[in-house]
Parts: structure tokens; sequence; C-alpha cells
């Protein structure tokens, strides 16, 4: 799926048939941001992948050999808050879907506060602090609220 304007290019691939039939919510959602955060360029590309193949790139790239939900790769030149948000993202659809179950999430909500966080990451936000970690939360709850998602926090 690829979502494209003006100086917004975003593109998934092995989109998960569950979440297939959500292209408007998604782009809905991506617009929002890009007002919200004031973002001048978007340009990410989202692959999903399994546990596997998510647990190899966490070792690789983070020395964490376990599998998580979702890790982001921002562009190379990213160094501090960046009104361009660039970079990959990469999901894996299995626990997208056991976290969802487990936590009783609408699957599309659980999908766009990863997509939410994971576009974060790409513009500068992080949370290796506490004082980063407050900040990022604060930005998110207050997003998702805006797109009608409850804080994925509590």
């Amino acid at each position: 799926m690829i979502i494209s304007k003006n100086n917004f290019k975003f593109e998934i691939f092995n989109l998960p048939t569950k979440l297939n039939n959500n292209k408007k919510a998604i782009t809905e959602a991506l617009d929002l941001f890009i007002t919200f955060f004031d973002i001048n360029r978007l340009n990410v590309e989202v692959s999903f992948c399994s546990q596997e193949d998510i647990q190899k790139i966490n070792y690789k790239f983070r020395k964490i050999n376990k599998p998580t939900n979702v890790l982001s790769f921002p562009s190379e030149k990213l160094d501090q808050l960046d009104m361009n948000c660039e970079g990959e993202i990469l999901i894996c659809n299995d626990l997208l879907l056991e976290e969802s179950l487990a936590q009783n999430k609408n699957h599309l909500d659980h999908f766009l506060h990863l997509l939410i966080h994971s576009l974060l990451h790409l513009n500068g936000y992080g949370h290796d602090n506490e004082n980063d970690a407050i900040l990022m939360e604060e930005k998110e709850i207050k997003f998702l609220s805006q797109i009608g998602i409850s804080d994925p926090y509590k």
C-alpha cells in the first residue's frame, strides 16, 4: 500500500489482511500526524515481519536477543528533533496480534499506536532517559486522543 501526496510518501509492505481494509483510517491518522507535529516532509517505509526476523534484527542493531513489537530506523542524518520524518519501521505482526488480544485492544488502534510511536522516533523523540520518555509519552497520548485512541499506557 502506498500513500503519496505533496511531501508525503508512506509505503507499507506485507500489509496483513486484518489491516488491509483500513487505508482510509491510516491515511487520516498520517494526515493528522503531519499537522499535529508540524512535519514538513514524511518519507517512511513500513514492513511487517515474523517474530524470528524481528528478533534477529533486534539483536543485530540493539544487542537484545528477543522479539519486539516494533523497531524504528530513522534517517542516518537525524541527530535531534527534526521536522522531516524519514526512515523505516518494522512491525512484528504476530506480536501486534498477540498484544491486541492480551490487552483487549482494537487491532487497528494498537497498530496506529505502534505506528505513531515509531513515527515519533523517526522525528527525533526517544525514551532513553526519564525526561525524554515523559515528553514522548505525553505527545503520543495527546495525539492518540485526537484520533480517538485512549491512553495505551493505562
